[in-house]
């Protein structure tokens, strides 16, 4: 078996070991599920999907898909991505009538501003919505005035953001919308328990979880190295075999 063959074999068995738990990804959203993986010690290796350009993959050991899945699932990730103003305005009828364009710009600002809070470290997860009357050149100049509400789940007792702070942010990214009139709502999660490092085997051998998949690279590279050296051996046994014939 030559250098080429055990590489091979080397990618197949490591591959084979490996599960994909998020596909179609954008890099921060890769990055967010393998720190969360990380805490709640699930080795976790980010890849470019091959199905999808300048996406990403997130994939971990075979027995830790179960584990993955529930921290994601706590985290609520991967997160559905929420419609950016550019994505809004390319929606709709060939035709749009002015009310259609007034609730697609909205659910764009919206988008925007949630995926701005859900950047945030500690959030879990945002929700923004935004009450904006259209403006009427025929009705009262004065109208209802603009109004927002937000849904922030974070981890832990204490916001990442105060209230204050999110309602500037709210208010800054709507035209006249003033602070005091964003409502913000802060539901607290509790921290996912944390249980002690969690066994797992390979082979006789007792590790970490979040250690299995080094040890098995580690132990297939050995394999794959001692296959060479016997290979070596052999090669240079049957050279030495062949010239003590020739001397003979």
């Amino acid at each position: 078996m030559n250098a080429r063959a055990l590489l091979v074999v080397l990618a197949t068995l490591l591959v084979a070991c490996s599960a994909p738990v998020a596909t179609g990804l954008d890099e921060p959203e890769a990055n967010r599920i393998v720190v969360v993986l990380d805490r709640a010690s699930v080795d976790a290796t980010k890849e470019a999907d091959p199905a999808g350009e300048g996406k990403f993959r997130v994939l971990v050991a075979r027995d830790d898909v179960a584990r993955a899945l529930g921290a994601m699932k706590d985290e609520e990730l991967p997160r559905p991505k929420p419609p950016s103003v550019l994505d809004a305005i390319g929606k709709g009828a060939l035709v749009p009538s002015q009310a259609a364009e007034h609730a697609q710009l909205v659910a764009g600002m919206a988008g925007d501003l949630e995926r701005t809070l859900n950047g945030v470290d500690g959030v879990v997860f945002a929700r923004v919505h935004l009450n904006l009357p259209a403006s009427n050149p025929l009705g009262d100049p004065k109208g209802a005035h603009a109004s927002a509400s937000v849904l922030l789940e974070h981890r832990g007792s204490t916001p990442p953001l105060a209230n204050d702070a999110v309602q500037r942010l709210v208010a800054g990214g709507v035209a006249g919308l003033a602070p005091s009139d964003v409502t913000v709502v802060t539901v607290p999660r509790a921290a996912p328990a944390q249980n002690g490092a969690q066994l797992a085997h390979v082979g006789p051998i007792a590790v970490a979880r979040g250690s299995m998949r080094a040890l098995q690279g580690a132990l297939v590279a050995l394999v794959a190295l001692v296959a060479l050296l016997a290979t070596a051996t052999l090669l240079l046994y049957s050279r030495l075999a062949r010239a003590r014939a020739e001397l003979a």
